[in-house]
Protein backbone atom coordinates (compact mmCIF):
# COMPACT_ATOMS: atom_id res chain seq x y z
CA UNK A 1 0.00 0.00 0.00
CA UNK A 2 1.45 3.64 -1.06
CA UNK A 3 0.95 6.53 1.02
CA UNK A 4 1.50 9.98 -0.17
CA UNK A 5 4.44 11.73 1.38
CA UNK A 6 4.27 13.78 4.15
CA UNK A 7 5.85 17.15 4.44
CA UNK A 8 8.66 15.63 7.10
CA UNK A 9 9.48 13.22 4.56
CA UNK A 10 10.09 15.54 1.35
CA UNK A 11 12.17 17.95 3.96
CA UNK A 12 14.04 14.77 4.57
CA UNK A 13 14.67 14.08 1.01
CA UNK A 14 15.46 17.62 -0.34
CA UNK A 15 18.15 17.61 2.30
CA UNK A 16 19.52 14.36 2.25
CA UNK A 17 22.18 12.56 4.56
CA UNK A 18 23.03 14.24 7.29
CA UNK A 19 26.99 14.88 7.26
CA UNK A 20 28.11 13.88 10.92
CA UNK A 21 29.59 10.59 10.45
CA UNK A 22 28.29 7.23 11.97
CA UNK A 23 28.31 7.19 15.83
CA UNK A 24 29.07 11.02 16.23
CA UNK A 25 27.72 12.38 19.42
CA UNK A 26 26.27 15.03 21.12
CA UNK A 27 23.64 16.67 23.44
CA UNK A 28 21.00 19.23 22.73
CA UNK A 29 17.39 20.65 23.55
CA UNK A 30 14.67 19.19 22.06
CA UNK A 31 10.85 18.57 21.98
CA UNK A 32 8.80 15.30 22.19
CA UNK A 33 7.08 15.54 18.52
CA UNK A 34 5.64 11.75 19.32
CA UNK A 35 5.95 9.34 21.98
CA UNK A 36 3.49 5.76 22.19
CA UNK A 37 3.30 4.43 25.56
CA UNK A 38 2.15 1.34 24.24
CA UNK A 39 5.45 0.76 21.75
CA UNK A 40 7.93 2.45 24.21
CA UNK A 41 9.09 5.02 22.22
CA UNK A 42 8.83 7.88 20.23
CA UNK A 43 10.41 11.01 18.55
CA UNK A 44 12.14 14.06 19.39
CA UNK A 45 12.05 17.32 17.59
CA UNK A 46 15.80 19.10 17.82
CA UNK A 47 16.41 22.17 15.61
CA UNK A 48 20.78 21.01 15.72
CA UNK A 49 19.42 17.70 13.87
CA UNK A 50 16.08 19.28 11.59
CA UNK A 51 14.62 17.89 9.80
CA UNK A 52 15.77 14.43 10.54
CA UNK A 53 14.07 13.60 14.15
CA UNK A 54 15.90 11.70 17.25
CA UNK A 55 14.18 8.39 17.83
CA UNK A 56 13.92 7.40 21.29
CA UNK A 57 13.23 3.78 23.23
CA UNK A 58 11.85 4.27 26.81
CA UNK A 59 15.25 2.85 28.08
CA UNK A 60 17.19 6.31 27.08
CA UNK A 61 14.81 7.99 29.90
CA UNK A 62 16.72 9.24 32.55
CA UNK A 63 14.09 9.26 35.12
CA UNK A 64 12.60 6.58 38.11
CA UNK A 65 9.34 4.60 37.75
CA UNK A 66 7.24 3.84 34.48
CA UNK A 67 9.33 5.86 32.00
CA UNK A 68 7.34 7.86 29.28
CA UNK A 69 7.49 11.20 27.87
CA UNK A 70 4.75 13.79 26.98
CA UNK A 71 4.17 15.03 23.60
CA UNK A 72 5.43 19.33 23.31
CA UNK A 73 7.88 18.34 26.61
CA UNK A 74 11.12 20.07 26.57
CA UNK A 75 13.61 17.45 27.31
CA UNK A 76 17.50 17.70 26.82
CA UNK A 77 18.89 14.43 24.94
CA UNK A 78 22.16 13.24 24.22
CA UNK A 79 22.32 11.06 21.20
CA UNK A 80 24.36 9.49 18.62
CA UNK A 81 24.30 9.76 14.66
CA UNK A 82 23.17 6.52 14.14
CA UNK A 83 21.81 4.72 10.55
CA UNK A 84 18.20 3.08 11.27
CA UNK A 85 15.60 2.59 8.70
CA UNK A 86 13.64 5.81 9.05
CA UNK A 87 15.61 7.85 11.72
CA UNK A 88 19.57 9.03 11.26
CA UNK A 89 19.51 9.87 14.91
CA UNK A 90 19.24 7.72 18.45
CA UNK A 91 18.87 9.07 21.75
CA UNK A 92 20.87 7.90 24.04
CA UNK A 93 19.80 9.41 27.26
CA UNK A 94 16.80 11.89 27.70
CA UNK A 95 16.45 14.25 30.93
CA UNK A 96 13.18 16.15 31.59
CA UNK A 97 13.89 19.87 31.92
CA UNK A 98 12.22 21.51 34.82
CA UNK A 99 10.81 17.77 35.86
CA UNK A 100 8.37 17.82 38.57
CA UNK A 101 10.40 17.43 41.90
CA UNK A 102 9.33 14.39 44.41
CA UNK A 103 8.78 15.19 48.05
CA UNK A 104 11.46 14.05 50.36
CA UNK A 105 9.27 11.43 52.65
CA UNK A 106 11.81 12.77 55.63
Amino acid sequence: MHREKRPDDLAREAAGEPTERLGTEATSVGTVKLWKDDKGYGVIACAVTAPWDIWCHFSAIDAPGFKSLTEGETVTVEYYRGNQASFRYVAERVRRINAPTVPDAG
